[in-house]
């Protein structure tokens, strides 16, 4: 990374099969921004730095760095044959009685590991062999080496999170720490973390526990066998914390003066809490009121991961970046369809309604659906959410930071806004 002065980050959030809203945004994005409506992974890949990414994000990033096109990676997610083998259900006998009586209380696994591990190895055989670490050569433009990859797992026995990193020098891997903070001499990079292939690395990041796979991905690392679970066990289902963190951490190696972040999430759905007071067009925009107890709270840490986690890493990192809080930050911009009551007063005074374009069922099935959505009818249903937002039809931007009535405080309010910001970054510096 010689002298790489204006330093891109490109971060992805994990979420099954919500993902296919990065890729869609991506391809409008490189559509209006570089007239190019369906590039390469690898013309992608170039514009950016440094990509991190989780679970689903993770899927999205590896299949650039196959080097399919934007069109052929939203097949991945659009085509039922392909979603069914990466999300493959396990049959009768591959259940325990537990895990059964478990289902019954929708509690417990019901995807196959091993052949999401598999499906994933058919599915980008030109990366399947090939270490984190050989990664950035091979997507490599005009044999100029720039794009780094950073992707989250958590180490099921050491409870804690696994970074694989391409960079084997960047100055925040543990091993490269220690030499310095030891003075010891340079030595040739090869920690283990850069030592699993890239499939690998996404096959650990998208094992999410619970209610979901059976059990932990496992691989050989330094010849011994290594457990993992989804990063988003880490809270870092939106990894776009950990990367800020890398950039700072190789601020001085790589003499990066700027930092300009594009954080894709994969869709949002928000309720109201069950005690507002405004009104409310439909009863389903206010949370029911549950009591706590054993089943419903397993189910609820069960997808948990996939919760506040995006609101919260998104501020932090703002925040380390734009200390003076600016209101809609140019070099920080967060992509993400989220799908929440809006706030009316008009004549009939306030209330709380629906955006335009999505009906009142259409909100329930959305606020109902997990991130497992492999069903026609639920992929149809994401694609119209994202098509509505990017569109600017009605779905607002997910905030940095909103303010009571939910509307944009800190960010960017609508795709178009942030979208504008990001065409920016190019006519500044093209």
């Amino acid at each position: 990374m010689p002298n790489a002065k204006i330093y891109r980050i490109l971060s992805l959030d994990g979420g099954g099969s919500w993902a296919l809203i990065q890729v869609k945004c991506l391809r409008k994005l490189f559509a209006e921004t570089f007239n190019n409506p369906d590039p390469t992974g690898h013309e992608v890949l170039a514009e950016f730095d440094l990509v991190s990414a989780n679970s689903g994000g993770s899927l999205v990033a590896a299949a650039m760095a196959e080097n399919l096109r934007l069109s052929e990676i939203e097949k991945i997610f659009d085509d039922a044959k392909l979603r069914n083998k990466v999300f493959s259900r396990l049959s009768f006998f591959e259940k325990s009685l537990l895990s059964s009586i478990a289902r019954i209380f929708k509690i417990g696994a019901k995807y196959a590991t091993k052949r999401k591990h598999l499906a994933l190895k058919e599915i980008l055989p030109g990366i399947a062999k090939i270490d984190m670490m050989d990664i950035p050569a091979h997507i490599a433009s005009n044999g100029a080496i720039k794009t780094q990859f950073l992707i989250i797992g958590y180490d099921y026995y050491r409870n804690r999170a696994e970074l694989f990193r391409s960079d084997c020098d960047s100055m925040a891997a543990t091993s490269v720490i220690e030499r310095k903070l030891k003075k010891l001499p340079a030595q040739p990079a090869s920690p283990s973390d850069c030592m699993v292939t890239l499939v690998d690395a996404i096959h650990a990041s998208s094992t999410a526990p619970v209610n979901y796979f059976n059990e932990p991905a496992t691989f050989l690392v330094n010849n011994k066998p290594k457990y993992y679970w989804d990063g988003g066990v880490t809270g870092n289902n939106n990894p776009v914390l950990v990367a800020v963190t890398e950039a700072i951490c190789n601020r001085e190696q790589y003499q990066i003066e700027q930092v300009q972040v594009l954080s894709i999430g994969t869709g949002s759905v928000s309720q109201l809490q069950y005690d507002e007071e405004i009104p409310v067009k439909y009863d389903e925009l206010k949370a029911k009121h549950e009591s706590p107890g054993l089943i419903k709270d397993i189910q609820k840490m069960g997808t948990s991961i996939l919760n506040d986690p995006p609101d919260t890493a998104a501020f932090v990192a703002y925040m380390i970046l734009n200390p003076s809080m600016p209101a809609q930050p140019v070099d920080f911009i967060r992509m993400n369809p989220a799908l929440r009551p809006v706030l009316i007063d008009d004549a009939t005074g306030k209330h709380w309604d629906l955006p335009a374009g999505i009906n009142q069922d259409e909100y329930a099935k959305l606020n109902a659906m997990d991130m497992d959505a492999v069903a026609d009818d639920e992929v149809a249903l994401i694609k119209k959410l994202c098509d509505n937002w990017l569109n600017g039809q009605g779905v607002p931007n997910q905030s940095i930071r909103s303010n009571s009535s939910l509307n944009c405080l800190i960010g960017h309010a609508n795709f178009e806004t942030a979208k504008a910001d990001f065409k920016n970054w190019f006519t500044k510096t093209n």
